[in-house]
Parts: structure tokens; sequence; C-alpha cells
């Protein structure tokens, strides 16, 4: 198998595989040697650019997949505390976004109020809490 340049436009170079070929590319006349040397020099930096933002979009991915995770498992955490401290789960609701955490529904009073937020501030990873807990009861 052979590898042979077909054309060199805007610091592109194609290549073709001939493998078993029967046309001759060699009837074509070769670029100028300074043309060929700009276009290698094009694609290498085109090259280098696409790596670039490759890594930079594979970073971003992976930071953002963290937060995510790391969202989900602060989530699960107030919710086990509360849980654990006789909060019904299925009216005290728990939302965490960039490490904050959101609480609301209702709460049988102001005292359980306050121990639910303090709880959901003690979890590791918390940064802070949104409290939208009210007193009143749960609704059927």
């Amino acid at each position: 198998m052979r590898v042979l340049p077909r054309a060199l436009t805007g610091g592109i170079c194609l290549l073709a595989l001939a493998a078993g070929c029967t046309r001759d590319h060699a009837a074509s006349p070769p670029p100028p040697s300074s043309q060929l040397g700009e276009d290698v020099k094009g694609v290498a930096r085109a090259t280098e650019k696409t790596a670039q933002d490759i890594g930079h979009a594979t970073a971003d991915a992976t930071k953002n997949a963290g937060a995510g995770t790391e969202d989900a498992w602060i989530t699960t955490k107030v919710k086990s505390e509360l849980t654990r401290e006789g909060f019904d789960p299925l009216h005290v609701h728990v939302d965490t976004a960039g490490k904050v955490v959101t609480l609301s529904g209702p709460v049988e009073s102001r005292t359980a109020e306050a121990r639910a937020v303090s709880l959901a501030r003690a979890v590791t990873g918390v940064a802070n809490v949104q409290n939208h807990l009210f007193v009143g009861p749960a609704a059927r």
C-alpha cells in the first residue's frame, strides 16, 4: 500500500491510499517545495490547535461531570441525615446545584425548620443552604 499526495490547498494536504490502484498518480506535477513546506506547516498548526481545543473541551466536561456527581452525593447525604432525624422524605425536598442545597416543603415547627437547615449545613461539601421550608401541614 502506498500513500500518495492528491492535492495541496489552504494548508491541508489530502492523501489518497493506493492499494492496487490502476490510475497513474505520478502524471501530476509535484507542487513547488516552498508551497509544500507552507502546507505542511499549516497542517501542523491546525492539528495543534485542534488538539488544544479537544484538551480544553475534555477538561471542561470532566470538571462539569464531577460537579454533577458531587451535587448528587450532597443531595443523597442531606436526605439521609434528614430522614435519620425524623423528617419525612416525601415532604421535605432537597435539591443541590453548585454545592448549594435548597430545602423546601412543610415542617412541623420553626424548631424543626432550624434543625433541618442545621443538618444540611453540617454535611461535608455544602457551601450554602437556601431555606424554602415553611411551617404547616404536609399536603396529602
